[in-house]
């Protein structure tokens, strides 16, 4: 169903029009008559105008959105934008240190675009809202943020060229934000992200070893989970003091990356930007392109063409690269203790989180026979980057 506002002044109110039908302007006592569905709009719309006065004309339809945003597709007669509600749970703080990465990264003139927020009449560049009007439920507020559309499609994740473009796209990202983590942005970024640190994963998750220990699985599964976080917990200081570290994206898979044939459009979801190793970019959207293809034989071009684009515009080191396995399974942890957060949360449902520590098992037998591979597939995909630019 669309939504469109038609200038909501004084004399008039926005309106939910049914599918096919058409309405200028509805005065405010004819809008009485409306059914709750279409005052609802009408409230939610009219929030949104008092916020962006500038765009008129509103047309709505749902996109797809991330893990703790609800987002919608705007159309208006001088262009497209995409507003993002976030859930009244969201921090504040982290939300401003989002928008401040994003409007830096857009002064960097990167050859993609990224969702830097469009500034309210206030100049903020989010606006409040009830949350009951912006459909969150609750008594508390809910913000919303309004960018610019980024035109393009998600790629198809065995296309070895959008692989490769993609890697590309995320190595020039990373500059970028290397560029900005030298001017002092990268300290508002610190978090336990920083340090790997699993134990503060997720407020909600103080004893990760104590929370896998309850899930609802095998005996012989729960004991190959602690034993793999409890290796982890032992192993990742070493890794994190000797590895370089800046601002990252952390969750540059095939979903938030756009493109238009062959070319990076955009990317995507800075939600989990951090000060981070490097080289965890890189890990995290190697472990996120050949999706399913893992363990088939088939991950393996795809793995070299991410590597390959990446090398294009950043040189990792020996010990970054050798690092990659246990990023991998930082990794996976990462999304199993985020995951058993969220449905201490009541936000995500059981069966995500036991999803989340089979692929984690998944992902540790795939490395205990491929480690050696992995950590050569990218060092020759480096090589071959640094032959080819010489």
């Amino acid at each position: 169903m669309h939504l469109r506002l038609l200038l909501a002044d004084a004399g008039g109110c926005p309106c939910e029009l049914p599918s096919g039908r058409e309405l200028s302007l509805l005065p405010l006592d004819k809008a009485q008559a409306l059914g709750q569905r279409q005052r609802e709009a009408i409230v939610k719309l009219a929030a949104l105008r008092r916020a962006w006065p500038r765009v008129v004309q509103w047309r709505m339809r749902p996109l797809a959105g991330g893990t703790n945003t609800r987002v919608r597709l705007v159309e208006t007669p001088v262009g497209r934008y995409v507003l993002r509600i976030y859930s009244h749970h969201v921090d504040l703080e982290r939300l401003r240190f989002e928008h401040s990465i994003l409007t830096r990264l857009r002064a960097e003139k990167l050859p993609f675009a990224v969702p830097a927020p469009i500034p309210t009449e206030t100049g903020d560049l989010y606006a409040r809202m009830p949350a009951a009007d912006m459909d969150e439920g609750g008594d508390g507020e809910a913000l919303a943020t309004l960018t610019a559309f980024i035109p393009g499609a998600h790629p198809r994740q065995g296309d070895l060229a959008h692989a490769m473009a993609a890697g590309e796209a995320l190595a020039t990202l990373d500059a970028a934000l290397a560029r900005i983590s030298e001017r002092g942005a990268a300290d508002a970024g610190t978090t336990w992200r920083s340090y790997g640190d699993l134990e503060h994963c997720h407020p909600l998750v103080p004893d990760p070893l104590a929370a896998m220990g309850e899930l609802p699985m095998a005996d012989v599964s729960r004991r190959r989970l602690a034993a793999r976080y409890v290796a982890l917990m032992a192993d990742i200081p070493g890794v994190y003091g000797r590895l370089p570290r800046q601002l990252t994206h952390e969750d540059c898979g095939p979903s938030n990356v756009l493109m238009e044939g062959p070319r990076v459009t955009g990317i995507l979801d800075f939600e989990f930007c951090a000060r981070d190793v490097r080289v965890m970019d890189l890990a995290v959207a190697l472990s996120w392109w050949p999706g399913a293809s893992f363990g088939s034989g088939e991950e393996w071009p795809i793995l070299r063409a991410v590597a390959e684009g990446y090398g294009r515009q950043v040189t990792l080191t020996a010990e970054e690269i050798e690092a990659l396995p246990l990023l991998f399974q930082l990794r996976a942890y990462t999304s199993l203790l985020h995951r058993l957060g969220r449905f201490r949360q009541g936000l995500s449902p059981l069966e995500a989180v036991t999803d989340r520590a089979a692929a984690a098992l998944e992902r540790e037998a795939w490395l205990a026979a491929h480690s050696e591979r992995l950590i050569a597939t990218v060092r020759e995909a480096e090589a071959g980057e640094q032959r080819r630019a010489t």
